[in-house]
């Protein structure tokens, strides 16, 4: 099942990125960060790992690529980098005092470096609420459903970050301004 819905999935995603963006820089730099958020889902859904070898290069990519599009300018990107990775870092150290085992693993850590540097450290706060809201509720559900949740009580966070930037490249901008717009304003 995984093979056709990978093959759905991917040209459906490219399509509706080149009609977000056009044919521009942002149409380049949010398809590749497209292909290896499904190749990401997918790979940590089934083996709960983030491979190094697409993040790594990732961070680099999506940095060298904040130079050639609107948004994230290369200032934002590096930020989301930092932000990013921090977060997750941070998270990953408290959880694992507070839990006495690993909480979070280094590919999340990286994969949420990586999503900063292609989307700037504005949307990666948008990134983490959607993946946290998601993945709770998924993992609410699955620990009802699944055997292999109920006895380890993880999900494979990495899944619910990939699905939480997508919505953020496509819908980031339309759901920060709503959120400011409803409960910023003075």
């Amino acid at each position: 099942m995984q093979y056709p819905l990978v093959e759905f999935i991917t040209p459906l995603l490219l399509v509706l990125t080149y009609w977000r963006f056009g044919f521009t820089w942002g149409f380049a730099a949010r398809s590749i960060l497209t292909l290896v958020l499904i190749t990401t889902f997918f790979i940590d859904l089934k083996h709960r790992i983030i491979p190094d070898v697409l993040t790594l290069p990732g961070i680099i990519i999506g940095f060298l690529l904040s130079f050639l599009v609107k948004s994230p300018s290369f200032l934002q990107s590096l930020l989301g980098i930092v932000v990013g990775g921090g977060m997750f870092y941070l998270a990953a150290i408290l959880g694992d005092l507070l839990f006495k085992k690993e909480s979070m693993g280094g590919g999340d850590i990286k994969l949420a470096a990586m999503l900063g540097a292609f989307l700037g450290w504005q949307k990666i706060f948008l990134v983490f609420f959607v993946s946290a809201l998601l993945g709770s509720l998924i993992g609410i559900i699955s620990l009802y459903f699944s055997k292999e949740v109920k006895k380890t009580h993880a999900v494979p966070f990495g899944t619910f970050l990939a699905l939480g930037a997508i919505i953020a490249v496509f819908f980031g901008d339309t759901l920060i301004s709503f959120y400011i717009n409803t409960f910023l304003r003075y």
